[in-house]
């Protein structure tokens, strides 16, 4: 069976196999690039953080550090965060960047400046920040959404994060954050 590729006027081409009963039949590109179906285990973990109600100021810690529970299968598993989602209830859509670590960090404490100890470091898996995706209004409250792509690899079954600002903003109330990552596990 020999493949073969059929270019139209604008440009575009078709692939096809000729069967061995003489038809073609047109290839499509999920048959070249997937040939055998790949599965993933995906899960959404939501977790809310207690914050200030009152202002931040630029580069401070946003709301504890955050355990991200059963982000692995078993202890010493890993997988990739596909996206992460940020709930902003106040609507204050200021730039706030997601920190993932690999392993439970000392706290910084909520509306402290963020410096991390030299040895959490080490356990960073990743920065997500909302100026690599855009707010969206609604009413009131907005939502941002960041495409992360990025692996990780526990020590455990738990990620951990601490929301950063990297501006001024304002919550109206202590659960006026939610983050939302979503997972694709090994």
């Amino acid at each position: 069976m020999a493949d073969y590729e059929i270019a139209t006027m604008f440009g575009f081409s078709k692939g096809f196999r000729a069967m061995p009963d003489g038809t073609a039949a047109e290839i499509v590109a999920a048959d070249i690039a997937n040939p055998v179906p790949i599965k993933s285990d995906g899960d959404t973990i939501v977790v809310t953080p207690v914050v200030t109600a009152g202002a931040y100021v630029a580069d401070d810690a946003v709301g504890g550090v955050m355990e991200f529970a059963n982000a692995a299968k078993e202890s010493g598993g890993g997988g990739v965060i596909k996206d992460v989602l940020i709930v902003d209830d106040a609507g204050q859509d200021v730039e706030l960047e997601l920190w993932l670590f690999s392993a439970s960090i000392a706290a910084v404490g909520d509306n402290n400046p963020w410096a991390p100890a030299e040895d959490a470091l080490h356990s960073l898996v990743g920065i997500v920040s909302t100026a690599d995706g855009a707010w969206f209004a609604a009413g009131t409250p907005s939502a941002a959404r960041v495409e992360a792509s990025q692996r990780y690899d526990l020590t455990g079954t738990s990620l951990f994060g601490q929301l950063v600002t990297r501006g001024a903003p304002t919550f109206a109330a202590t659960d006026d954050v939610t983050v939302i990552l979503g997972l694709l596990q090994d």
